[in-house]
């Protein structure tokens, strides 16, 4: 069964979801039918960016064992940090 929902919006936020809607072939009501289906399942675009940025990272913690990496600080660094620290 399907009911109406009314939402007070920015006109401009209205525009841009009808924009998106229009350029995924749905309704603004499919579209935020989809949006609460990815939000249930915890697939927000948020959390997909987390996610890709945790396996970045993890690549990068790979890629950082196969180069020799240079010591962290050099004498002047030590000096520096024992004067400042």
């Amino acid at each position: 069964m399907k009911s109406k929902l009314t939402l007070s919006l920015p006109e401009r936020t209205i525009a841009e979801a009808k924009q998106i809607a229009k350029n995924r072939h749905t309704t603004v009501s499919g579209l935020f039918a989809e949006s609460l289906t990815l939000w249930k399942t915890n697939r927000t675009p948020q959390f997909e960016a987390d996610a890709y940025r945790q396996n970045a990272q993890a690549s990068m913690d790979d890629l950082l064992g196969v180069f020799s990496a240079k010591p962290p600080f050099d004498e002047r660094s030590f000096r520096i940090r024992e004067k400042h620290g």
